[in-house]
Parts: C-alpha cells; structure tokens; sequence
C-alpha cells in the first residue's frame, strides 16, 4: 500500500508542475532579446568530485520597453563567463522581472518531458502497488 501512495504522491507532483512547465516553454518562444552584462560570475562544486560543476552567473539588462533595470540569476551559465562580459538574454515584455539565458532554454523545453514522465511513471508505480495489495489480501 505505500508503494501505491509514494506512486500516486510522483504522479500529482508530475500533474499539478506539468500545466506551469507547458505554459513557460511555450510563452517564452516569443520573448524579447537583449544584451545584459554579467554582475558576478562563480562555479560550485556539486558533488564533492572534480568535474562535477555548476556555473552560476547574476546579470542585469535595461528592457527598452519600459526603460528599466532588471536583473537575473541562472545556474547554467556557459563555463567561460566572467563578470563583466556581456551576454544575450531572453525575457518577457510584459514582465521583464522574468527573463533566462538563452542557453537555459533546452532545460525549459525538457521540463513539460520530466513532470510527464514523473505523472505516468507515479500512476504506474500505483496500479502496481495497489495490484499487489489486492493480491496480497486475496492469498
């Protein structure tokens, strides 16, 4: 029976994350570009292991629209940025407070793929257990 609700926990995780993630990579298509320059640019050690490294980076950008300063934090910054250096990036006119790397954008696109993933894996992982319990109490 715990099989079955750790099953059914993956898979409402997997559907109630799922509309957010269709909804940003879809919208994002169309966002604006600009140049921002990178404010502060660090990597950090994941795991303890060498080679295992995140790449951080803050930036800021004036969205023309609006004629105001925004900033961004993204860590999957390419392993060559400095601070300083200038940088594309993609945000929403509407709300340039929401903006991302145009490098991050596969990691958008991959989200609406995992939470489908966890959504069927967690129903599948319920049917099971609940399957086995229905046997279980059967014998």
């Amino acid at each position: 029976m715990l099989v079955a609700l750790a099953g059914a926990a993956v898979a409402a995780a997997g559907f109630l994350n799922l509309p957010s993630a269709l909804h940003r990579a879809r919208s994002s298509r169309t966002w604006a570009r600009t140049t921002a320059r990178i404010t502060k640019a660090w990597k950090e050690n994941i795991s303890g292991q060498p080679g295992n490294t995140r790449h951080h980076v803050n930036y800021t950008f004036v969205a023309p629209e609006t004629g105001g300063s925004y900033y961004g934090h993204s860590e999957g910054g390419a392993p060559g940025m400095k601070t300083g250096d200038e940088i594309g990036v993609m945000y929403d006119p509407a709300g340039p407070h929401d903006n991302e790397l145009p490098l991050n954008r596969f990691e958008r696109c991959f989200y609406p793929f995992v939470f489908s993933f966890l959504a069927l894996f967690g129903v599948a992982l319920s049917l099971c257990g609940l399957i086995a319990a229905i046997v279980m109490i059967a014998s």
